[in-house]
């Protein structure tokens, strides 16, 4: 009889030994894979917020101006695509019509760049012919220049 007193109650002797210290070690774990995923999305995230990628395009555009070289934008009012553009006073309206096209999306072989005219986005009244120099284009700003690539066959 007295050694039956001695055993452990069958309570206790059905819990697994150790549980207390399993289940501190299951949520360290998790909290540790959190803290992982959470750096892992941070890194990620960072450099979009920085601003780090504009730096460049900035001092490229800056470079690019003291070559005599400056950004407009071209604007397909239709569908509301639109692209910037880099230009030199010498570039004739029928290249920045092919870029246009091509970096707007608009570049089938069926369609010839005939088919497109360039006007200044203020004045639509006649399509532009010539050189940037010529029309007097503006650098990209506040008042600079926006020009509207309209598809018109036989115009």
């Amino acid at each position: 009889p007295t050694a039956g007193l001695s055993r452990s109650s069958p309570s206790t002797s059905a819990r697994p030994h150790g549980s207390h210290e399993m289940a501190t070690r299951c949520s360290f774990l998790s909290l540790a894979v959190v803290a992982a995923a959470l750096c892992l999305l941070h890194a990620a995230l960072a450099p979009a917020f920085a601003g780090s990628a504009q730096q460049p395009a900035m001092r490229g555009s800056q470079v690019a101006m003291q070559a005599g070289r400056f950004e407009i934008f071209v604007t397909n009012p239709s569908v509301g695509a639109r692209t910037r553009m880099m230009v030199s006073p010498s570039m004739t309206c029928d290249e920045i019509v092919t870029r246009g096209r091509k970096e707007l999306g608009f570049d089938q072989a069926w369609i010839k760049d005939e088919d497109f005219n360039l006007y200044d986005s203020e004045d639509e009244s006649a399509p532009l012919k010539g050189t940037v120099g010529e029309n007097g284009l503006k650098p990209w700003g506040p008042d600079g220049t926006e020009l509207h690539l309209i598809f018109q066959p036989g115009k």
